[in-house]
């Protein structure tokens, strides 16, 4: 059966459609941040272990004690190799938590590990890394090494460890 076509029933036309939002087939670049859970996880991770590897150094130094007696270099050795791995674990811990708190969300954290910019981070890195230069430099002076190996040691320990203070509090021009 047919449709009538003068006063009966017409079809009505499609309605026009809404305009729709102009979708790009670019992909969306503010998702690459999520790429930086790769980096955090594996500072996190790291971080884990060399906590682990700090205590084993730590129980070596209690051995060695016990060995060696308290007047021990080798003792006192690793007892700064201990402190050392404490503070590359710190490193690599506030570098995990930075990058999560920077790309992916907020974090509960104490005000210490709280990172509100990548300066900050920077910073705060710089810092902890300038100590474990200071920790070697005492690891190689407990050593008793050469004068000249001393001079050298000490040159380069201020020298790295003045560069990092002044490229991590350097201002940034916009």
């Amino acid at each position: 059966m047919s449709a009538p076509t003068s006063g009966g029933y017409q079809p009505q036309a499609p309605k026009p459609e809404s305009p729709k939002p102009l979708q790009s087939p670019r992909f969306d670049v503010a998702r690459l941040r999520f790429i930086s859970i790769i980096g955090a996880t594996t500072a996190l991770l790291l971080s884990a272990v060399t906590y682990v590897w700090a205590f084993a150094k730590g129980v070596d130094f209690v051995r060695l004690l016990f060995v060696e007696g308290l007047s021990s270099d080798p003792a006192l050795v690793k007892l700064f190799e201990s402190i050392d791995s404490i503070l590359i674990a710190t490193v690599l811990l506030i570098v995990g938590f930075g990058l999560w708190e920077l790309f992916v969300h907020d974090l509960d954290l104490p005000q210490s590990l709280t990172t509100t910019s990548f300066g900050q981070l920077k910073r705060q890195t710089a810092g902890t890394l300038f100590l474990v230069l200071v920790v070697r430099f005492l690891e190689v002076s407990i050593t008793r090494p050469q004068p000249d190996e001393l001079i050298a040691q000490s040159i380069s320990t201020a020298l790295v460890g003045g560069l990092l203070i002044v490229f991590s509090t350097w201002p940034r021009t916009p």
